[in-house]
């Protein structure tokens, strides 16, 4: 069982590629591992990155509930993916993949690897498919830029990769793999910690707006749309407690920031306008949902890039074309 947990982690975390350096030194020591990471060059691998953001969904979903069903997920994960395929990184490990929240908070969280979740909350202050395409954009463009990744704290890092450098795989014992279960969920918890409580620097939403614009309006739409979403954000009266408020820079500094951005109404509005309003009729009553829950079986995901599965179960296909 033991050889069969370190197997499974060293594949998870992408560490065959030194297995060599490991073995042909019984002595190396954690420091040493981490050394030879770095004159290697050696960064996160997307594979590697696919799997901590699935133990992030896995975090999240842990409080809050899937809803929307199918149709409404096929909706979604066209849009997203067909936004994702306008972005600097169109295909990830194991895909795009977009999911609805069943709950009353404003928020959105994109998980590292391409799993992005929107809030009920977040989707009633959204009025057509170019604001949800430039929400999803934010995200989308939070996960190009790695920001989930950067926000876990350096030693987590070297502790997660010394258990692999103590003498060799096949000297590992139980405690050795305990360690690395709990330098591995240490991982996970900081990058859930800032998408859910926490958020990013203004620096990285700053830049995570930025690259957003451009990527909606790569994708066809009005870049804009994201400054009207954030304008509805600012007539809020209530800005307490968790979701937008606690993670993000008030809408008037981002919306200052972003009045630079040329906009515009794009060929093909009304039929985006349209296909928005009749997905979003099958979403479900916002006033059913509470503003946390226990998960669901209700799940979504797109197929762009896949390699591997997802937190979902229902698939919505992806779609292309600047008429969108």
């Amino acid at each position: 069982m033991t050889h069969l947990l370190l197997v499974l982690g060293l594949v998870a975390w992408g560490l065959d590629d030194i297995t060599d350096i490991i073995e042909s030194d019984d002595a190396q020591t954690a420091i040493g591992v981490v050394d030879a990471f770095a004159q290697a060059g050696r960064g996160i691998s997307d594979s590697e990155e696919y799997y901590i953001g699935r133990a992030v969904a896995a975090n999240i979903l842990e409080t809050y509930t899937p809803v929307g069903g199918y149709p409404f997920h096929s909706y979604l994960n066209s849009v997203g993916s067909w936004t994702a395929m306008n972005s600097p990184k169109p295909c990830t490990y194991g895909g795009w993949h977009f999911q609805l929240l069943g709950s009353t908070e404003i928020n959105a969280m994109a998980c590292p690897g391409g799993t992005i979740f929107i809030t009920r909350g977040l989707l009633d202050q959204i009025r057509d498919e170019d604001e949800l395409a430039c929400v999803l954009a934010h995200e989308i463009a939070h996960v190009c830029l790695s920001h989930g990744m950067g926000t876990v704290q350096q030693a987590r890092w070297v502790q997660a990769f010394s258990v692999a450098g103590m003498a060799g795989a096949e000297r590992f014992g139980s405690q050795e793999v305990q360690e690395a279960a709990d330098s591995y969920g240490d991982v996970t918890a900081d990058i859930t910690e800032a998408l859910v409580t926490k958020g990013y620097s203004r620096e990285a939403e700053s830049s995570a707006d930025s690259l957003a614009a451009i990527i909606a309006a790569n994708a066809g739409y009005d870049p804009a749309g994201l400054s009207r979403v954030l304008g509805r954000m600012a007539a809020v009266s209530g800005r307490s407690g968790p979701g937008f408020w606690q993670t993000h820079p008030s809408p008037e500094d981002r919306m200052e920031e972003l009045e630079d951005v040329e906009g515009g109404q794009t060929p093909g509005y009304e039929a985006r306008k349209a296909r928005f309003e009749e997905a979003l009729a099958t979403a479900g009553s916002p006033a059913a949902y509470s503003a946390q829950g226990s998960q669901s079986s209700s799940t979504g995901s797109s197929g762009s890039g896949s390699r591997g599965g997802s937190s979902g179960g229902s698939s919505g296909g992806s779609s292309g074309g600047r008429s969108r």
